[in-house]
């Protein structure tokens, strides 16, 4: 009988050890697939190689961990490297801004978003304006200690402000809290890339381009709970130029954002492909000439390959997962081609408005799990080939 007993004993322990490897194996199957599936902002963390002879800020004076100002000391730092032609290096430790940080065409490091971050502790003059040509900010962390309301939304209060600048690069940056925008790209900014940044708890639209900006490529960026458009491509009459060239893809955005996912409202030649868009209070995808804003005619858009759910999801919005819309102006030539659309609020697609509306063309799109119209076209020329739940 003692032998049977110690032979089930054994069956039972190795019957236990096999599902428990079997389990730790699924468990790092699922991990690495979710792995995969984050976007390269999820990267903001790790560290950037900083050139050699670059200034480092705390040599500088610029002291961490503290509650001293270190405003001083840093813009002192980016003066001497613009006139050096240096990078600056952001040692490990929490640096505090007690007002507006200006870099002009320098590369400013940082050890990664998780060890070097700036704290701004004025919400109404905490930006970090961007000018000249070749700034890369990289691998820090830009936060506000307090917020105030959106209110005039001056850009004093972004978290990043590119003032005409050309040739910059905004990459592993983390942004959390801003009284206006995230990242703000203005006064005809140009050849920029902003690469792998996440985003969050923004006042207003997560990226904005605007003011005439061109050749902007906007990639691999995260963005949670824009307390306006998540990335906002935009053109105002007033403006001298249209913002152009615009290139968004593989963003991963929404997640209880307060407006639209990403917008088009004003502007010609942007490119929006292979994003995640989910969660927003308004449309995922807007293109729109707006009369309450007074935006510039829309040109030559195409939207490509993304995942668009759950959008539109204020009470009262209406909102489709897809809009197009003009009140104003002029919009044609837009085309939508092998995006997944899903799980809607207010319906699926809608193209209306007063003002002029050409060719808008679906192309082998999937749209699913609806609630309200499918599509609800009261405007333009459609063009609809090869989609699925239209």
């Amino acid at each position: 009988m003692r032998k049977k007993t110690n032979r089930k004993i054994w069956w039972a322990i190795s019957i236990v050890v096999v599902l428990a490897a079997a389990l730790a194996i699924w468990r790092g199957a699922i991990f690495m697939r979710e792995e995969a599936q984050m976007p390269e902002s999820a990267s903001t963390g790790s560290t950037v190689e900083v050139p050699e002879g670059a200034l480092s800020i705390v040599d500088e004076g610029a002291t961490p961990d503290d509650d001293t100002d270190d405003l001083a000391a840093i813009q002192a730092t980016l003066d001497r490297a613009a006139a050096e032609q240096v990078a600056v290096y952001i040692p490990p430790g929490n640096y505090r801004l007690s007002g507006i940080l200006v870099i002009d065409g320098v590369e400013l490091l940082g050890d990664g978003a998780d060890q070097a971050i700036l704290t701004s502790t004025n919400p109404e003059n905490g930006s970090i304006d961007v000018e000249g040509d070749g700034a890369v900010l990289s691998g820090f962390a830009h936060v506000y200690e307090t917020t105030v309301e959106r209110g005039n939304g001056a850009n004093d209060k972004n978290s990043i402000t590119l003032r005409g600048a050309t040739n910059f690069t905004i990459q592993g940056l983390k942004i959390d809290k801003s009284s206006t925008a995230g990242i703000f790209v203005g006064d005809e900014s140009a050849n920029g890339t902003i690469r792998g940044n996440s985003l969050q708890n923004t006042g207003a639209d997560g990226i904005h381009i605007t003011n005439g900006s061109s050749n902007v490529t906007v990639e691999e960026n995260s963005v949670r709970k824009a307390g306006d458009d998540t990335i906002a491509v935009v053109s105002y009459e007033e403006n001298s130029k249209t913002t152009q060239d615009i290139t968004i893809r593989r963003n991963d955005v929404g997640y209880g954002s307060k407006a639209r996912g990403i917008s088009v409202v004003g502007g010609e030649n942007v490119t929006i492909e292979n994003n995640q868009i989910r969660d927003t209070e308004m449309a995922g995808i807007y293109i729109s000439v707006e009369k309450e804003w007074d935006t510039r005619n829309v040109k030559n858009i195409v939207i490509n390959e993304n995942t668009i759910e759950h959008t539109g999801t204020r009470l009262g919005s209406e909102h489709p997962n897809i809009l197009v819309y003009a009140s104003q102006g002029i919009i044609d030539e837009v085309k939508f081609n092998g995006n997944t659309i899903s799980n809607s609020v207010h319906g699926g697609i809608g193209v209306w408005g007063d003002g002029e509306i050409g060719n808008i063309y679906f192309d082998a799109n999937k749209l699913e799990n609806t609630k309200g119209l499918a599509t609800n076209f009261k405007s333009g020329t459609i063009h609809s080939e090869g989609n699925t739940g239209f």
